[in-house]
């Protein structure tokens, strides 16, 4: 690399790191810009001049004369939910070495606020967004995602249909899941989950009929319960289920907030795991791998998912008119110390 001259004091500009790198200025703006036409070794020459120089480039520049902002967005429902962290996460590493960067928003799953961001990140002129919204029925968030005039790619969702989305493979863990309580002997299966208007809810619900069909039984639909994915709602709800005639036998709880709220109301009642009841989460959690026993769970890799949506995000952007990109990420049950034959 040519030796980088004295600058008198003065910013570095995308001259300076030319010269200092010994190529052109082409070849420093399309390393400055994320372009893959470039050789690693002269990419690689172009950075080391970029460090040494200490050379930042223009943010407000590159927009206005690319027209994009080199930065995403990512609405999820809450970031303290340990597998919507590990997505985000997966979207920021992938995005990092293609130099764009994210802002991330929670919803809460509160309708009014996703309108609220939506229109809040157009204004902010980001380039995409992933949005894992909390309803697939309400017409007037629909029409504004369909409308979007940015790539959305969905989270664990599938409306609008129009649109590229990465899922999990719900139906697939939770039939094998409710199996193992089957084969245990249990009939009363108790279900807690948030209401049927997201797919994951109404795939995990097929998964369940689709275990106790494979016996020829069908499951009670007293014992299903579908509210929110809160932990309140998950105490409030096992409780009302414990406090029927003939109580479950069994537990499982679709979403990571709700396993607190069951083990809770469990707790409130002397009720032990596996003696009492059996539990199973439907996502893995720390509360469900060290609570003792550790709680029985599906679990999948949300941060390959969030590598997959950065990377869909990057695609549509170089070319717009692609196909709907689908990805859907495989689940497996692991059986762990929560779950025994019914007493």
């Amino acid at each position: 690399m040519a030796r980088a001259r004295a600058l008198d004091g003065r910013a570095p500009t995308i001259r300076d790191v030319a010269e200092a790198a010994g190529v052109g200025l082409g070849t420093v703006s399309r390393v400055i810009n994320g372009h893959p036409n470039v050789g690693e070794a002269l990419r690689a020459r172009v950075q080391a001049a970029v460090a040494q120089l200490g050379f930042a480039p223009d943010a407000a520049a590159q927009t206005l004369r690319s027209g994009q902002s080199r930065t995403f967005a990512c609405v999820v429902r809450d970031l303290t939910v340990p597998v919507l962290a590990s997505f985000a996460e997966g979207m920021q590493q992938e995005l990092d070495r293609r130099g764009y960067g994210l802002l991330i928003a929670s919803s809460y799953h509160a309708l009014a606020r996703e309108r609220d961001l939506l229109a809040s990140f157009a204004r902010r002129r980001v380039d995409g967004l992933v949005i894992a919204t909390s309803s697939e029925r309400d017409r007037a968030l629909l029409k504004l995602l369909r409308e979007a005039t940015i790539p959305v790619v969905l989270l664990d969702r599938d409306s609008p249909a129009t649109l590229d989305n990465v899922r999990v493979d719900h139906a697939g863990g939770t039939r094998t899941a409710i199996a193992h309580l089957l084969a245990l002997g249990h009939r009363r299966i108790a279900v807690i989950s948030s209401a049927n208007t997201v797919s994951p809810v109404r795939e995990r619900l097929r998964g369940v009929e689709q275990a106790f069909a494979a016996i020829g039984l069908k499951p009670d639909p007293a014992l299903l319960r579908l509210g929110d994915f809160s932990s309140a709602y998950a105490a409030q709800a096992a409780a009302a289920l414990l406090d029927q005639a003939t109580p479950p036998t069994a537990f499982f709880v679709a979403g990571t907030a709700l396993l607190p709220g069951l083990l809770r109301a469990l707790q409130e009642r002397g009720l032990s795991v596996p003696r009492d009841v059996s539990v199973i989460a439907g996502a893995e959690s720390e509360l469900a791998a060290f609570h003792s026993p550790p709680i029985s769970v599906v679990r999948w890799d949300h941060g390959a998912l969030g590598t997959a949506a950065a990377r869909f995000l990057l695609a549509r952007i170089e070319q717009q008119d692609l196909p709907p990109q689908r990805a859907v990420g495989a689940t497996e049950y692991v059986p762990r110390g929560s779950c025994a034959p019914p007493r």
